[in-house]
Parts: C-alpha cells; structure tokens; sequence
C-alpha cells in the first residue's frame, strides 16, 4: 500500500514535458478542470482539525498511528492532479499519436523506476511483469486515447490504493475514538464520578426539604420517611410522633446547610467539569470533521477515476464534474466526521 504515496508524489517530481508545443486535437480540459476540481476538495480535506483541549492526548499511539496513514492521502491527490496535467500537457504536443503514447509510456516507467529503487514497488498492486506489459501496449497503441486507456491497470491500481487507505483511515476513527475517551477518563474519571454522587445527593436532599415542608403542613407521615432515607436525620429526632417544633427547625437548618456544602463542592469542581465537557465536545466535533472529509475523498476519487476511464474509452467527459456538490449530495445535511 505505502508505494502508492511514493508513486504518485513522484508524479510532482517529473518535469512536465516543456517541449511540447500547444495543438490541441481533443478537447481534455474538462478532464482537466475535473482533476482540479479534486485538488480543491483535497485542499479542504487537508485542512488540520483546530486541536484545542485535546491536544494533551494526541500522542496516543493510535492517534499517531492515524496521522501516519493520512498524512499521504493530499499528496496522493495532488500527484493525481499532476498525471492529469501530464496528460494534458502530452495531447496538446504537437507531435504524432505514437509519439503521445511514447511519452506516456516513458513517464509512467520513470515513476514506477522510482519506486522499485525506493523498495516499495510490492505495494502498488500491480505485478512489475504487469507492469512492463501495461507500458509495452501504451506504446504500441494507434491512437492516444487508446494509450491512456490502456493505462488503466495502473492508475486502476493506484485509485484502489487510495481508497484502501481511505477504508483503514475509516475502520480506525471508532479505535481513536476509544483511545482518546479513555485517557479523558483517566484524567475525569474520579472527578465525575464526585460530579454525578453529587448531584444525587443534591437531588436527595432537595426531596427530603420537599418532605420536611409537607410534614410541617400537617403530613406527619413524611417524617417517618424523612428518617428512613435519611438515616443521619435520627439525631434530631426518633419517630414523627415525638418530633417537636424545634426538632423540625434544626432538620431544616441542617438540610440547607448539607445544600450550602453540596453547591460550594459544585463551584470548586466546576473549572474541571467544564474542562471535560469541553473535551467531549471537540471529539464529536473532530468525529463529524473526519467522516465528512472522509465522505469528500472517496466521492472525488470516484469522481476522478470515472472521469479517466471515460476519457480513455472516448466517453466525453462532462465538463467542470462538481466534486464538491457530489461529495456535498452524499452527505446531505449531516452534522456527523482522515483526516486530522
């Protein structure tokens, strides 16, 4: 898999054949447009998430793990963008079909030359004897479009190459989902477990003032009630028949003070409780960033590839293919989320 982000940044690396001379027999710019059309999306899909309260975490071995596979995706659309170019560039050259599909072939072996001496050619999917053949019949090839269309095999490798790591990039997310949550709870785990014990006490004691005022209106059974949840509340009294006046005014004094304690306990774990909230929030947010960048890339790489194996069949190819609004079309109104 690694050889298709060596393959196709080499694609930047080869010079464009400057020696060609502007005599276009077939119209290829909207194939063109297309191709940059998918850079603009690429653009936008490589766009970092704006870490803020998470960025303690990002060391994570899954994160890091992550980042590695899609780190390569811009370069491998932006070496897509450059083939297209290159194709371009080759049908505009003022020279003979045979010699279109000599430079064709020559510029695709000196990428994939590349790769073998880079040792990573076993990636890209496609056998080198393959390969040489997949070259041989580009030159052999009457026309040029008959030679992009022969072709196919490679770039075919290459667009399954980059949807494959789209597809791990994809399987991945739920892990660092996972990963991420676990190390907001190791930092949060105890300080929201205080959080929600204290809120059921709280809401406890909110229940046993409820009861105290009904008691005190004349519904003596809440206080046998009072004294059966509230075991602490014996002190002041036995049994609802003995409870005094003032055995009454001391439960409710002690009911407002543990209230008076419960809310200062809540302002000194407020900073944390917004803390963890806040980091919640940005891995959701982080979670619809990277499906949606997700859905982008692989709707402008199919965009793509139907694009060349239209022109290579002799399919017109519909101008300026609105990746974006395709990519927009698949994910509709989602607020749900490559790429870090």
């Amino acid at each position: 898999m690694r050889l298709l982000f060596y393959f196709i940044p080499l694609l930047l690396l080869i010079t464009s054949c400057s020696i060609f001379q502007s005599s276009r027999k077939i119209d290829m710019e909207p194939f063109s447009d297309n191709a940059e059309t998918m850079f603009g999306e690429a653009v936008k899909i490589s766009r970092p998430f704006q870490w803020k309260y998470l960025k303690p975490y990002l060391s994570i071995p899954e994160f890091t793990a992550l980042f590695s596979k899609s780190l390569p995706i811009l370069e491998a659309f932006r070496g897509i963008v450059y083939y297209s170019n290159q194709v371009v560039a080759i049908n505009n050259a003022r020279i003979s079909d045979k010699e279109k599909n000599r430079q064709l072939a020559l510029y695709l072996q000196e990428v994939i030359e590349k790769a073998i001496k880079r040792h990573v050619a076993d990636s890209l999917r496609l056998n080198l004897t393959g390969a040489l053949n997949v070259l041989d019949d580009i030159r052999k090839a009457e026309k040029y479009l008959d030679g992009i269309a022969v072709a196919g095999p490679i770039i075919n490798a290459v667009v399954i190459s980059v949807q494959d790591r789209i597809d791990e990039i994809e399987a991945d997310v739920p892990i660092i989902l996972m990963a991420i949550d676990r190390e907001i709870e190791k930092d949060y785990g105890i300080i929201r477990k205080n959080y929600l014990a204290l809120k059921v006490l709280q809401n406890n004691t909110m229940q046993s003032v409820t009861r105290l005022y009904r008691a005190q209106i004349g519904d003596k059974a809440e206080l046998d009630t009072l004294l059966r949840e509230d075991a602490s509340l014996k002190k002041y009294y036995t049994s609802a028949e003995t409870a005094t006046t003032g055995q009454l005014a001391a439960v409710e004094n002690h009911l407002a003070n543990r209230l008076q304690q419960i809310d200062v306990m809540f302002k000194q774990l407020e900073d944390s409780k917004q803390e963890y909230i806040s980091k919640q929030d940005e891995l959701v947010a982080w979670r619809i960033e990277v499906d949606e960048k997700i859905r982008i890339a692989r709707s402008a790489m199919s965009v793509w590839a139907q694009s060349h194996r239209n022109l290579g069949s002799g399919i017109p190819v519909p101008p300026m293919i609105d990746v974006a609004g395709f990519a927009s079309g698949l994910v509709g109104s989602a607020t749900k989320t490559v790429i870090p």
